[in-house]
């Protein structure tokens, strides 16, 4: 992109985000309402939705790939794909066939979009969101999964129409925005519902009950992942299964028991859609979701990264690490400032016996390492190091880690150990794009992260 679309839209994220509906659906109208040329397919919930989409995501192109070729399928053509936010590469948010746009038409879509945006005082998200639906009506979608950034009801996805919803599990997170309790929260999240659309949720609990009793309200048919007599199983470092949906079990490389939930939910979501089974399977076979539970090896260790961001999240990936045997010598930890004062903190200090503290750089959100180290500490954790940015962070992880397995074979009379150290790096998506970068040799992406 041009520096000049590219400091206008890094300078929106400044603004924040105000929930509302009414600036997009003026925006998309100001655009000729180019959300109307694609069905559309919103996933919300608190963790598991960018997995979920990704998944069915996946499912629909190797449906749309199938019915190409004269198989059975859909037949919807291209699909496109939402996310927010993106891991590494501004242009990830937006995807079309699995490919992000490039950069020539995602200038031209943002260029049109300004004048309006400008004008409504949109925000950054919105501008997004109208970006995604134009660049996407241009690229000749026939679908397109979105995935809702905050909440559900006041989000800017849910300006637009969708004729399948999906709700991922839902927790306690910005409670400040969504209300106190994770009913609350489930009702904002039910907001993507739709009367007489199908619906699927993988919602447990006090969040189900909301969940099923507005689907009732609308005459929303809604399939429950525990409902439906699948077995979810997770495969160690194969993946997770889901089996007992289809005429054979449905695998993914995804890591994490969480996963199977997530995989069964995207199944029954492409299903809903017309999806083949054999679709299905193939496009969970192929996915990718870097980021989450991921596995680098670089330095002589094993790096897992995960965007747990929230104390369930980090619950879960605590959860696959000991299902996974992968016991992390260090964690590489940082957190966004508004995580402090919650019980993030506490969930990082539980896991691993030493814990290297440090900030995403490009991010002025991020808590400072020493205070975070402060909050580490009165939680309980165990060794606590701080260091100001990645880049001097990565190395002392690496040491640490190391000397850790050294001094373990040692006190064994053992030889070198059979596999590398695990370093776990969590707490805030924004710093697992930076650290996986640096772990490829590539250069951090100069995008100042707010959202």
């Amino acid at each position: 992109m041009s520096a000049d679309a590219w400091t206008w839209v890094e300078r929106l994220q400044r603004f924040g985000v105000h929930p509302g509906l009414a600036r997009t659906r003026a925006l998309f109208a100001a655009l000729g309402d180019p959300q109307d040329a694609f069905e559309v397919a919103l996933v919300a919930g608190t963790n598991g939705k960018g997995s979920t989409v990704a998944l069915l995501d996946a499912m629909l192109r190797a449906d749309a790939a199938r019915a190409a070729v004269g198989a059975p399928g859909s037949g919807h053509g291209r699909v496109g794909r939402f996310v927010s936010p993106h891991l590494t590469r501004f242009a990830e948010r937006f995807t079309v066939d699995g490919r992000p746009l490039p950069d020539a038409a995602l200038e031209a879509a943002l260029r049109e979009v300004r004048p309006h945006a400008e004008g409504l005082g949109a925000t950054f998200f919105e501008v997004l969101v109208a970006v995604a639906a134009l660049a996407f009506a241009r690229a000749g979608v026939g679908r397109a999964v979105l995935e809702v950034g905050m909440g559900g009801r006041l989000d800017a996805t849910n300006a637009s129409e969708p004729t399948l919803s999906v709700i991922t599990q839902v927790a306690l997170d910005h409670e400040a925005v969504l209300g106190p309790d994770v009913a609350t929260i489930a009702g904002e999240k039910a907001g993507v519902l739709r009367a007489g659309r199908p619906a699927v949720t993988s919602a447990e609990g006090a969040a189900l009950g909301v969940v099923r009793r507005r689907a009732a309200e609308l005459g929303s048919e809604l399939t429950v992942v525990d409902e439906v007599g699948a077995e979810l199983r997770a495969l160690g470092w194969g993946g997770v299964e889901v089996r007992g949906l289809g005429p054979a079990p449905i695998r993914a490389p995804l890591l994490g028991a969480h996963q199977a939930r997530n995989l069964a939910a995207a199944a029954l979501a492409a299903r809903a859609w017309g999806a083949g089974w054999d679709a299905v399977a193939a496009g969970a076979a192929a996915v990718a979701w870097p980021g989450r539970l991921e596995a680098i090896e670089a330095g002589g260790c094993r790096w897992l990264l995960d965007a747990a961001h929230n104390p369930a999240g980090v619950h879960a990936l605590a959860t696959a690490l000991d299902a996974l045997h992968a016991r992390p010598r260090v964690a590489l930890v940082g957190v966004t400032e508004d995580r402090l004062g919650g019980d993030l903190p506490a969930a990082l200090a539980r896991l691993a016996p030493a814990l290297v503290v440090t900030r995403a750089s490009r991010s002025p959100r991020a808590a400072s390492a020493a205070r975070l180290a402060e909050r580490l500490r009165e939680a309980g954790a165990g060794r606590v190091e701080p260091f100001g940015e990645p880049l001097l962070a990565l190395p002392a992880a690496t040491e640490m880690a190391l000397a850790a397995a050294a001094a373990e074979a040692a006190a064994a009379e053992a030889g070198p150990a059979a596999e590398p150290p695990t370093v776990v790096v969590a707490g805030s998506l924004y710093l697992v794009g930076e650290v996986r970068a640096l772990l490829r040799g590539e250069r951090p992406e100069d995008f100042e992260r707010w959202q």
